[in-house]
């Protein structure tokens, strides 16, 4: 999406309430881009694996797990057993959807594959869906969509006790209201059955029984037409993933973006991710599209000459018979490496509890900025813990024909001076100081 805002005299822009609402929804942060002749701002990217985020997640999720509707929301009716079962490898769940729309059951249909997926029948039409998995839950959706802040969760965590009522306590906390909480409710529990519908393998089960409130939602669309777009999803994701690069995939740009260049809002989306660092996998991630939506704007994006995807780096040891470390050296290099790795574990806690999610911006910086071949760093980025792969790094290592602790340790400590600098503007010289003393101490130990 694209606007154009006129600039203050005081060189400042101010950008309109109703804009702000229409790209940004809740989100109270924005990360900037900058391109040629144009701005582009997305939201601030939330990570639900890193921190708290898991445990909040799970403790929302408590209420509308797969568990709780079976134990607390639905009565079965014939007694305790399975009425019909089978295996996704001979029966598909497309067959099994319709069979239940046509002879218009009522009751839980029960999907394992890693994990437990529920599907609540009402006379054979879809109402609920259910899942194990905190990642799928309302919570985590309202987050990726930005219906809720991180800070929003934090204090709805905060006021959440045994007892009451999660869910009144996120409508709250969402600044939605009940009819725009239920539709994102509904959209929330839709992906999750079209999720479920990319499973090639998997254990069912069906048992009769009633579903009863609030796990009852009026699903837009009916059984069967749920089958029908969930098959439109999985055969256009099978003409398009030959031009989809692997997940593992380095994105960059490949030429400039200007504001007359023109894009999708899911292209624009995931071309604001593509950072020359991030895998294809944490692009789609970040673009908070949807996966199948994401994977063809990148598609669309590649064909158009504005992304490129070079061989991804390799993470494991060179090969026998390619460059390799002596014994003695290896266990040199690599012990420096993990005392830096400790260094930076240290900085990047430090500042997510402070900043969040934006640890990832604030320091991947650094590695956006170096060109390929001036420093052993160039092309990397941090792993979830804020390391650096230590096998990627004595590979690179191994092909410096000497020299090679001297370059080691003038490139990690650029990395390091970036981030003490980034500690400082961030928690203050205090915190700066206390840092470098305790690097001192694993560095020089």
């Amino acid at each position: 999406m694209r606007k154009t805002i006129p600039i203050q005299p005081d060189g400042s822009i101010q950008v309109p309430r109703e804009a702000v609402e229409e790209i940004f929804g809740k989100a109270r942060e924005a990360v900037v881009h900058i391109r040629s002749g144009c701005l582009v701002l997305s939201p601030v990217y939330i990570d639900i694996e890193s921190g708290q985020m898991p445990q909040m997640l799970t403790r929302f999720h408590e209420c509308e797990s797969l568990d709780a509707v079976m134990d607390g929301h639905f009565q079965r009716s014939g007694g305790q057993t399975v009425q019909f079962e089978g295996d996704l490898s001979v029966l598909s769940l497309n067959d099994v959807f319709l069979f239940l729309s046509a002879s218009k059951k009522s009751g839980a249909l029960i999907v394992q594959d890693q994990t437990k997926w529920g599907f609540f029948f009402q006379n054979g039409s879809l109402v609920f869906a259910a899942s194990e998995e905190p990642r799928a839950s309302l919570a985590a959706y309202l987050l990726k969509r930005q219906f809720l802040t991180e800070e929003d969760l934090v204090q709805a965590a905060k006021a959440l006790r045994n007892g009451d009522d999660a869910l009144k306590i996120l409508l709250d906390a969402s600044g939605l209201t009940p009819e725009e909480f239920r539709d994102q409710w509904t959209r929330c529990v839709e992906d999750t059955i079209f999720h479920v519908f990319t499973l090639g393998r998997g254990h069912f089960g069906f048992v009769n029984g009633e579903t009863l409130p609030p796990f009852i939602l009026a699903l837009p669309m009916s059984t069967t037409n749920y089958v029908m777009e969930a098959t439109r999803r999985i055969d256009e994701w099978t003409r398009i993933k030959d031009r989809v690069p692997p997940a593992d995939a380095i994105l960059e740009m490949a030429e400039e973006v200007t504001a007359s260049t023109t894009l999708s809002f899911e292209e624009e989306q995931v071309l604001s991710q593509v950072t020359g660092h991030r895998t294809l996998i944490d692009v789609v991630a970040r673009a908070k599209v949807g996966d199948l939506e994401g994977k063809k704007a990148v598609a669309s994006l590649i064909a158009a000459g504005l992304v490129r995807a070079p061989k991804p780096i390799d993470l494991e040891p060179l090969p026998v018979g390619s460059a390799a470390l002596a014994p003695a050296e290896r266990k040199a290099l690599l012990s420096r490496i993990e005392s830096y790795n400790g260094v930076f574990s240290t900085i990047y806690q430090a500042l997510t509890m402070e900043v969040g999610s934006k640890v990832e911006v604030i320091l991947g910086a650094f590695f956006k900025g170096l060109e390929p071949g001036s420093s052993v760093l160039a092309g990397m980025g941090f792993r979830a813990e804020g390391t650096l792969p230590e096998e990627t790094l004595l590979s690179r290592l191994a092909e410096l024909p000497d020299g090679r602790e001297e370059a080691l340790v003038k490139d990690l400590n650029e990395l390091l001076y970036f981030q003490l600098f980034a500690v400082k503007n961030s928690l203050g010289p205090d915190m700066e100081a206390g840092i470098v003393e305790m690097a001192k101490t694993l560095l020089h130990g």
